[in-house]
């Protein structure tokens, strides 16, 4: 049966809510199924952890040449979603080693937002650079909290739609200005990733960390740029181009990074 082109677009977003509304109770249900629940250690709810296995697009699977056992793995990384605060795996992992590596005097914090309220974490000063769902919402009451985004073409340290835009590639903070710089699957999109490393070195005070995730693959042993910037401003390809999250969509990778 044909229908007219106004009848199509009118039922287009049923068509869509009900594929969307699929796929969450399929989600909802495979984790009760599995028994993926736990208390988030981004905030603290007990909560069913959602798998969303679209999270890497086939496209990337081939570009990448994943098997089928690492694109699993890294479709976790990427969901396994909290269904209360949205926090993704990688940043219930960063939250844990937050937790880890700055304890806290009195009772153990129960979540990452419970340890950020606490006196002695109230005067760190901490940068995030790009948002960390489930992280970043943890962290969102803290009173030293430098949050910004990266918006091409908006020149680093101006306001963009009310978010503070900062690039990696030269940061507009002061030296030392930091105990803690975040970032999770950042770097690799950075065209030098030496001069992103020296800036987060740059703003940390002595003492400083910087935590962050990056996707690492199985069996690359040593990290190589895919692409590089010349000294004229012309990028050269040293590998397929690659972008994150579709393949051939989203953020161009710069850099694969290795077990080293």
């Amino acid at each position: 049966m044909r229908f007219p082109a106004g009848v199509k677009w009118a039922l287009l977003p049923i068509w869509n809510g009900a594929h969307r509304l699929r796929w969450t109770v399929g989600e909802y249900a495979g984790a009760i199924a599995s028994g993926q629940i736990e208390r988030c250690s981004c905030c603290g709810r007990m909560a069913l952890m959602l798998y969303r296995r679209r999270a890497i697009p086939p496209r990337l699977v081939e570009l990448w040449g994943l098997s089928p056992r690492v694109a699993r793995a890294l479709a976790r990384k990427e969901t396994l979603l909290c269904s209360v605060c949205g926090a993704q795996l990688r940043a219930r992992r960063m939250a844990r080693v937050l937790m880890d590596t700055f304890p806290i005097v009195g009772p153990p914090p129960r979540s990452l937002k419970d340890w950020a309220s606490r006196p002695e974490i109230l005067e760190f000063h901490i940068a995030e650079l790009n948002r960390v769902e489930g992280l970043h919402e943890a962290l969102t009451n803290h009173p030293r909290l430098c949050y910004s985004e990266y918006h091409e073409g908006v020149p680093p340290g101006v306001r963009h739609h009310g978010v503070r835009c900062e690039s990696l590639s030269g940061l507009t903070y002061d030296d030392a200005a930091f105990d803690l710089v975040l970032t999770s699957e950042t770097l690799e999109h950075v065209p030098d990733l030496g001069v992103a490393l020296a800036e987060i070195r740059r703003v940390l005070k002595p003492g400083g960390a910087h935590v962050f995730t990056v996707p690492i693959l199985p069996g690359v042993e040593k990290t190589y740029a895919r692409r590089r910037v010349l000294p004229d401003g012309r990028v050269q390809d040293l590998a397929p181009p690659i972008f994150h999250p579709g393949g051939d969509v989203g953020y161009l990778v710069f850099t694969e990074l290795g077990a080293d």
